[in-house]
């Protein structure tokens, strides 16, 4: 596409939709609390239930989140035995992947 002789690339388009479209996103959020409720009027609206219900799912993504930083860190020690290994078979004259 051609403004007064000067070529614009198919990205700078693309670029500049995305742009606008966070730009909308961003003012969505600002504009949000305005309408809604204070934090305090939230809570003390909810029911037991719902707070037993956010209690335990916080509890449950705490288990998640160590979960997986276990899971990382077995993960890392087998990367490690991997790359020592393939270290010693190609010292030895073996073939390596």
């Amino acid at each position: 596409m051609t403004r007064e002789g000067v070529k614009f690339p198919l990205y700078m388009k693309t670029h500049s939709f995305y742009l606008l479209a966070v730009a909308g996103v961003f003012a969505l959020a600002a504009l949000r609390p305005l309408s809604g409720q204070s934090p305090a009027q939230a809570d003390a609206e909810c029911s037991p239930q719902v707070v037993a219900l956010v209690k335990e799912l916080t509890a449950q993504n705490k288990q998640l989140v160590a979960n997986q930083a276990a899971m990382d860190a077995k993960i890392a020690t087998l990367e490690e035995s991997i790359r020592q290994a393939r270290i010693y078979a190609a010292r030895s004259g073996g073939t390596t992947k």
